[in-house]
C-alpha cells in the first residue's frame, strides 16, 4: 500500500485516496458560464455508491489515482494533491495530449465525469432532464405469470419441453414466437432481468447497469479500441437499440444466392420481412420528433448535391421524442422484443426464466438435449435449471453464442471467426446560439442513404449529455465550455459497411470476451469518406465549427481549409473516435460445410438438435441497421424448425 494510504471504506474511496480524488475533482470542473464548479463531496458521494458494487473497480480508480500523484511527483518534485489548482490544471493539460497517460487520464476520468454528467442539476442547467415521468407500475398481463423469477428453479429444478430458446434478443424472441405458436412448448431463458416501462426512468446511472453488459462497455481491440455495447435483459439489445428498421439489401441477398444459399433471396424472404413489420409498426419516424438536427443536416446535404434523404424507418408509432431511445423506452412506443415478439411469445404458451444464465448443454445418446442454466436468487442462493428439450436454440448474440459453444465442446474452424461490426463515427457541429432540442428530438430519427452502395450510410446519432462529456479528451476549462455547448452541438453519424473479419474468443470471464478487429485499408477509406462528407455537409449546414471527435484529441475544422489539412496529417484509424453496434456473423450460415458453423436451417453442423439463430448466423456484414433481418431469418429457420419436430 502507498504510504500514508488509509484502507479503503466499503462504501468507496477513503484516507488518502480521497484527498488525492478531491483534489482531482477541483481540478477537472472548474465553473464555467452555465455550470458552477463541481461540488467534490457531491460528486464524490454518487462515485462511491457505484463503487460500493464493484472492489475491482475500487481497486482500479485508487490505483489510478496514486498513479497521478506519482506522474506529478516525476515530473514537478511534488505531489499532485498538495499543488494549487491552476497548476494541477495545467499538468492534467499536458498529460491528455500524451499517448498512454492519456490513456491513463481519460480511465480515471470516466467515473467522476460520469457523476458530473449526470447530476440531475446539472442536467437542468444544459436544459434537459435527469430523469422522465414513468408509472409507478403498469399493468399486468395474465401472460407475466409466464415470466418466472430464478427462484422458480427452487420450485422444479429440471423440465421438459420441446425447445428451448437461450436469449431474447432480436434472434431468441422471434424464434420463440414462431414456435409456440406452432404448438410447440417453448421455455425460453434469459440472463438478464425482465425491467417494464416503469423502470426506464431517464436516471442513467440507474438504467444503464440493468440493461448493459459490462456496463456498455464491451470492447474490440486492435488498430484502435472499438467499443460494442450489448444488452443484458428482457429484450436484449433491442431494448437499448435506436429503433430503425432497414431490410437487409437486395444486393446483399442475392450475394448470399451467389454463394449458395438458394432461398434466401429478396423474393424469398419479403413475407417475413412483412410480419416483423407488421409486428414492429414500422413506419418513417415523425418529423416533428426528427428534430432541429434533422433539418440542418437535411439542408446542409441538399446543397452540396445528396437527394436521398429522408426520416428513418423505425419500430416507434406514437414516438414523442424523449431522446431515450438506447435506455429503455419511457411509453412503449419503440417495439422492442420486449414489447412485442416476448409477450406474443408467452401468450402463446411459451415460459421464461429470468435471472439465469446458461452454462452447459447436456449430451444425451450423441446429441443435445437440452441445457443447465444457473444463478443466483433474491438471497444470493445458488440455483440450477436443467431444461431438456428435442431442440436447443443458441440466441444470446453473436459476442456471447460463439464463446458458449465453444466452451461446451462444439468444434469448427468457423466458430467465432467472421465478426464483422459496421465501424461507426460522427462529426459534430456547433451552431452558436440555437438550442437544438437534443433531449427533445429522436437520438436517430433522419437518414442519408446517397452511398449506401458504395458502403457507407448517414443516418443521425444524438448522444446525451453524458456521452457528449465522455468522448471529449478535453480537460478543465476546456472540458466544461464543451460540456456547456451540447445544447447548440449537432450530432451526425456513419456507419460502413465493413469488409474485414475479427473474432471472438472467451475473455477474463464469459461477461466481457475478448473481440479482437482491425479495420482494413478498404474499409479505412471508406470510413474517411464518411467523416470527411459529414464535415461538409456540417461546414454546408452553417456550423461555425466541427469537431472530429478521437481519442486523444478532438480536430476542430472552421472551413474547407482546415479539413483538407486535417487529411494532410494522414491520420490512421486509431485517431477516430470509432464505435461500432452491429456486431455480426460468429456462427453463420452457409451452404458449404466448410465455409461455416450452421447449416441454410440454422443447424449446427456438427452437434444435432443444437441451433443457433441471431445475429451471430447472419453470413456478411449487411451495410444497415439488423435487426429486422436478424428476426427475419430467426423466423424462417423456426418454422422449418417446427415443420421438422411436428412430424
Amino acid at each position: 500500500m502507498p504510504p500514508e494510504t488509509a484502507p479503503t471504506s466499503r462504501a468507496g474511496l477513503g484516507g488518502r485516496d480521497r484527498r488525492i480524488a478531491t483534489r482531482f475533482v477541483e481540478a477537472s470542473f472548474p465553473p464555467g458560464e452555465r455550470l458552477p464548479a463541481a461540488d467534490p463531496e457531491r460528486l464524490m458521494a454518487s462515485v462511491d455508491a457505484w463503487l460500493e458494487a464493484s472492489r475491482a473497480l475500487r481497486g482500479g480508480l485508487a490505483s489510478l489515482l496514486w498513479w497521478l500523484e506519482i506522474r506529478h511527483l516525476v515530473r514537478h518534485g511534488s505531489r499532485f494533491s498538495n499543488a494549487s489548482v491552476g497548476a494541477r490544471g495545467d499538468f492534467l493539460r499536458h498529460i491528455a495530449s500524451t499517448r498512454v497517460s492519456g490513456w491513463c487520464l481519460r480511465a480515471l476520468s470516466a467515473p467522476f465525469r460520469a457523476a458530473y454528467l449526470l447530476d440531475d442539476e446539472n442536467l437542468d442547467r444544459l436544459g434537459t432532464r435527469g430523469s422522465v415521468p414513468v408509472p409507478g407500475s403498469v399493468d399486468a398481463p395474465r401472460w407475466r405469470e409466464q415470466v418466472l423469477a430464478p427462484e422458480r428453479a427452487l420450485e422444479t429444478p429440471e423440465i421438459e419441453c420441446d425447445v428451448v430458446v437461450i436469449g431474447t434478443g432480436a434472434g431468441g424472441a422471434a424464434a420463440a414466437y414462431e414456435l409456440s405458436g406452432r404448438g410447440l412448448a417453448v421455455v425460453m431463458l434469459e440472463e438478464g432481468r425482465h425491467h417494464d416501462r416503469s423502470e426506464f426512468t431517464g436516471r442513467l446511472a440507474e438504467v444503464i447497469p440493468k440493461l448493459y453488459r459490462s456496463p456498455g462497455f464491451v470492447p474490440a481491440l486492435g488498430g484502435s479500441v472499438i467499443p460494442i455495447p450489448i444488452g443484458r435483459s428482457v429484450g436484449g439489445t433491442t431494448t437499448i437499440n435506436s429503433g430503425t428498421c432497414l431490410r437487409a439489401p437486395d444486393r446483399t441477398l442475392e450475394r448470399w444466392r451467389a454463394d449458395g444459399l438458394a432461398d434466401f433471396g429478396a423474393a424469398d424472404l419479403a413475407p417475413y420481412f412483412e410480419e416483423v413489420e407488421k409486428i414492429l409498426r414500422v413506419q418513417p419516424a415523425d418529423p416533428g420528433a426528427v428534430g432541429e438536427v434533422g433539418r440542418l443536416i437535411a439542408a446542409g446535404a441538399e446543397r452540396l448535391g445528396f437527394r436521398e434523404m429522408g426520416p428513418l424507418l423505425r419500430n416507434a408509432e406514437g414516438c414523442d421524442g424523449q431522446a431515450l431511445c438506447q435506455f429503455g423506452c419511457p411509453t412503449d412506443a419503440k417495439q422492442s422484443t420486449l414489447v412485442s415478439f416476448v409477450p406474443r411469445a408467452l401468450e402463446r404458451g411459451a415460459f421464461l426464466f429470468t435471472g439465469l444464465r446458461a452454462e452447459m448443454l447436456l449430451r444425451e445418446a450423441g446429441r443435445i438435449a437440452g441445457v443447465v442454466a444457473r444463478g443466483r436468487g433474491a438471497n444470493a442462493e445458488a440455483l440450477t435449471l436443467t431444461v431438456r428439450a428435442r431442440a436447443t436454440v443458441v440466441a444470446m448474440g453473436t459476442l456471447l453464442s460463439p464463446v458458449f459453444l465453444a466452451e461446451n465442446g462444439v468444434a469448427g474452424r468457423w466458430l467465432g471467426r467472421n465478426l464483422s461490426i459496421h465501424p461507426a463515427g460522427a462529426v459534430t457541429g456547433h451552431f452558436p446560439g440555437r438550442d437544438l432540442g437534443n433531449g427533445r428530438s429522436i437520438p436517430q430519427g433522419f437518414g442519408i442513404h446517397d452511398l449506401a452502395d458504395d458502403g457507407i450510410r448517414f443516418e443521425g446519432g444524438t448522444v446525451p449529455p453524458v456521452a457528449h462529456g465522455l468522448m471529449t479528451p478535453f480537460q478543465g476549462e476546456e472540458f466544461v465550455r464543451f460540456v456547456e455547448r451540447w445544447p447548440s452541438t449537432a450530432y451526425f453519424g456513419f456507419m460502413i459497411e465493413d469488409t474485414a473479419r475479427g473474432r471472438v474468443r472467451r475473455g477474463v470471464s464469459r461477461d466481457v470476451p475478448l473481440v479482437l478487429y482491425r479495420m482494413n485499408d478498404t474499409d479505412f477509406a471508406r470510413f474517411r469518406r464518411g467523416i470527411d462528407s459529414l464535415a461538409r455537409i456540417q461546414l454546408a449546414a452553417g456550423a461555425e465549427e466541427v469537431g472530429i471527435p478521437g481519442p486523444g484529441r478532438t480536430t476542430i475544422v472552421r472551413n474547407h481549409r482546415d479539413l483538407e489539412a486535417f487529411w494532410a496529417s494522414r491520420p490512421r484509424p486509431r485517431h477516430f473516435l470509432v464505435t461500432a453496434y452491429h456486431p455480426l456473423g460468429t456462427a453463420r450460415i452457409s451452404a458449404r460445410a466448410d465455409a461455416g458453423v450452421c447449416d441454410a436451417e440454422h443447424r449446427v453442423r456438427s452437434e444435432e438438435g443444437l441451433y443457433v439463430m441471431d445475429g451471430s448466423s447472419v453470413p456478411t456484414a449487411l451495410g444497415v441497421n439488423p435487426q429486422v433481418t436478424i428476426m427475419a431469418l430467426a423466423m424462417r429457420a423456426a418454422r422449418r424448425l417446427a415443420e421438422r419436430l411436428s412430424g
